[in-house]
């Protein structure tokens, strides 16, 4: 077994699966920092952009807009029309939770993952949501303090 195989086969195998728990403090962390990248995201109607003069900008679009909850997407359109990452994610606003959806229309980050049988609901959704939490802490690295405009 190659260095790689053994460290998926290690980390699937040996791990014990993620709770929910575990789940439900990474979605309340992303709640937390999604607002921090966007203060006014509750009362955002209209798809917003941060314009960066040095990156690629940084888009927010709604897809549904209800009372306690929202359902948005961030991403960045690359050459015109190439979305990456493309993350939808659910707001619950009276809960303060922050929930993947997909990640580029995936449900999991790699349908090919050999040892994808072996993730559990809770272990998919802990590897989804830990995308977003890092991916926000890159945005909030490069594009906080910056101004959303309509777009």
């Amino acid at each position: 077994m190659d260095l790689n195989t053994q460290y998926l086969h290690d980390l699937y195998n040996t791990r014990a699966s993620k709770t929910y728990s575990d789940v439900s403090a990474l979605f309340e962390s992303n709640y937390l920092k999604i607002l921090k990248l966007i203060p006014l995201l509750k009362q955002t109607a209209h798809a917003s952009i941060i314009h960066h003069p040095e990156l690629a900008d940084l888009h927010l679009e709604i897809d549904q807009r209800f009372t306690h909850t929202g359902i948005y997407t961030l991403t960045h359109i690359l050459d015109g029309n190439m979305r990456k990452p493309d993350i939808k994610f659910k707001v619950y606003f009276d809960v303060q939770l922050l929930e993947v959806i997909s990640v580029c229309n995936e449900t999991t980050l790699n349908t090919e993952h050999p040892y994808l049988t072996q993730c559990s609901d809770m272990n998919i959704q802990w590897e989804l949501n830990l995308f977003i939490e890092r991916w926000l802490d890159y945005c909030l690295d490069k594009y906080q303090g910056k101004s959303w405009q309509t777009r």
